[in-house]
């Protein structure tokens, strides 16, 4: 065999196997692919994560939370993450939601995602009962108390939209949870003061025990005596609590400037 041929079969082993590598390397699945992109995604997350930490050692940490971000706009030392997430507000005030029962005030600290529902979330402990504070923020509803606010507006949503006002007055439901197996669904009224970057919440009417909330709407026109209705659904009274919500209820709750009763 001449040298020439020689040369040329070497050649052509050589060219076979780099394209053998190449068809394989080709031909990996998409979740090898997708591992390979998360392992990477992981290792960035850890570096920015380490120095996000050596820049604000005391920031707080959020261990599960799902869907939460942080706006950059204003750097705050121990900044609240669910006041920063829902209100874009830089503060160290908290998200205080207090207990119906006990007026034992519960921070909200991170978020969590449940039967597709999105809560921002906080752990509490009264004497010797534990639970948990859910408020679902998806369903803030802003209140508008504007007298000028025109009958031809109903079918807006009275948001107060102002910048000029300080105080934006809201509601929104949360459950709280027990060592038991309840799960209690309340409306509170809330008030947001961007102006000191603080929020208060005044009070909170029960809606039921582990029900399905549809929709909370300002009863139209909104005007004094203002209303809003809640519609949810229930269970029967014969029904057992393991029984899926499938009645259809509506609650009107009358609510004022001061608080919602």
């Amino acid at each position: 065999m001449s040298m020439f041929s020689k040369l040329t079969i070497t050649a052509t082993l050589v060219i076979l196997i780099i394209l053998a590598a190449g068809i394989y390397r080709f031909n990996l699945t998409s979740d090898d692919l997708y591992g390979e992109i998360e392992e990477e995604q992981v290792m960035f997350d850890d570096n920015v994560a380490n120095e996000a930490m050596a820049e604000q050692p005391i920031k707080p940490q959020a261990g599960d939370v799902e869907s939460a971000t942080f706006v950059e706009s204003e750097s705050v030392a121990n900044a609240s993450e669910v006041m920063s997430k829902l209100f874009n507000l830089q503060t160290v005030n908290s998200f205080n939601v207090i207990l119906p029962e006990s007026a034992k005030p519960v921070e909200l600290t991170h978020f969590i995602k449940i039967n597709q529902i999105d809560f921002a979330i906080g752990d509490y402990q009264d004497g010797e009962v534990k639970g948990r504070v859910l408020l679902d923020y998806l369903r803030i509803t802003p209140l508008n108390f504007d007298p000028a606010l025109e009958p031809d507006t109903q079918s807006s949503a009275p948001i107060q939209d102002d910048p000029t006002v300080q105080i934006m007055p809201f509601v929104a439901p949360f459950i709280v949870t027990t060592q038991g197996s309840g799960a209690f669904w309340y409306l509170g009224f809330f008030n947001l003061d961007y102006e000191y970057k603080s929020l208060k919440h005044l009070n909170s009417v029960m809606l039921g025990d582990r029900i399905e909330i549809e929709s909370i709407e300002p009863i139209y026109p909104f005007e004094a005596p203002y209303k809003l209705l809640v519609t949810y659904r229930d269970r029967a009274p014969n029904q057992p609590m393991s029984a899926s919500p499938e009645i259809v209820k509506t609650l009107a709750v009358n609510v004022s400037e001061t608080g919602i009763y």
